[in-house]
């Protein structure tokens, strides 16, 4: 599955139909094909590039570059089809985590979703699958609101315990973050993940109803697309933080044989795999040793050459050259140029 053929995908139309009410529906839909006459059907599914091109004409119809942020606290928790009963019938908030990072996707095919623990939080993580453009913090942004916002309400956590990383620069609005997001927020961080307490894990929904919940999770089953080179992908990632979980300068990076031979698949295998991605495994490794070489510089106790050396690299200068193909600048310059917002 290459990025054309994401691209191709089907998805719910159901949020094109909810933005004719801001944006004139023939604007809103000019030249992605979409029919408004369509929109009566229920069942009309559209593909990835058709919402990716309504979501850039919705960019330049606005008034305000951020009024996605407002719009997206005005959708009803009734709204992701069977995703939503799933994440309102949960047992608990780490089963809420557990049913949107792995359904939630099939709603935006176009992001992988991920969850894991990590230095004692639980973390949220999404990965873009293709090339999202000027519409990358709409399309970001929107699902870890909808999740932050679910677990607020039905939970009733303190949202500002919570860390929320986002991998590009702040954006021209970024001074209205706080009234929506309520914590603390990073830019130009690692990933784009959603930072919350390991503890909220264990949280009990009070509203649980067993049936409610099993018949959430078959219908979400029943509609979740399978493919095996989106689940290979997220799991060459898990194998890569778990390779990396202890401290250790002797261990070597983990190689394409040993991902396959964990994978109890060949390399041939797992090179096809992800080619239908449109990605190789030095992709993957590079950009998750960017990630973890980006956290390790966050902490100004922690030298340059310490964090080349926690990386795999003998030599801090290879450990430069390396971060600069990566990420356009210097582990020096990185450091200096993290931006937070405060909740306060």
């Amino acid at each position: 599955m290459d990025p054309a053929a994401i691209e191709k995908l089907a998805m719910p139309v159901t949020y094109a139909r909810h933005l004719t009410r801001l944006f004139d529906p023939d604007a809103l839909f000019e030249g992605t094909g979409i029919r408004i006459a369509d929109l009566d059907d229920p069942n009309l599914r559209i593909t990835v590039r058709q919402a990716i091109h309504y979501i850039q004409n919705a960019l330049s119809l606005a008034k305000h570059p951020d009024w996605y942020l407002e719009w997206v606290g005005n959708l009803s928790d009734h709204f992701h089809g069977a995703v939503s009963l799933a994440l309102t019938s949960a047992p608990s908030l780490g089963d809420v985590i557990d049913a949107f990072t792995r359904y939630f996707p099939s709603r935006i095919p176009y992001m992988h979703m991920e969850s894991r623990q990590e230095d004692g939080k639980l973390l949220v993580e999404l990965v873009p699958l293709i090339e999202l453009g000027e519409a990358t913090p709409l399309l970001v942004e929107t699902p870890l609101l909808i999740l932050m916002h679910h677990l607020e309400t039905v939970y009733n956590v303190n949202i500002g315990e919570a860390t929320l990383e986002l991998r590009y620069p702040p954006t021209p609005y970024a001074e209205n973050y706080p009234q929506h997001f309520r914590c603390e927020l990073l830019f130009d961080a690692p990933r784009n993940a959603l930072n919350i307490p390991l503890g909220w894990r264990s949280l009990s929904n009070l509203g649980f109803n067993e049936s409610s919940w099993a018949h959430a999770v078959s219908q979400c089953e029943a509609t979740l697309g399978s493919s095996r080179e989106r689940d290979t992908f997220g799991e060459v990632r898990e194998l890569l933080c778990r390779a990396f979980e202890k401290s250790d300068r002797d261990r070597p990076l983990p190689t394409l044989s040993g991902i396959a031979g964990s994978l109890h698949i060949t390399r041939r295998t797992l090179i096809r795999r992800l080619r239908r991605l449109g990605i190789t495994y030095q992709q993957i490794m590079d950009d998750f040793l960017l990630a973890r070489a980006q956290e390790m510089l966050a902490n100004d106790s922690l030298k340059v050459k310490e964090v080349a050396a926690a990386l795999g690299f003998d030599n801090p200068a290879n450990f430069g050259k390396a971060f600069k193909r990566w990420s356009g600048m210097s582990p020096g310059t990185y450091r200096k140029g993290r931006v937070l917002v405060s909740r306060d």
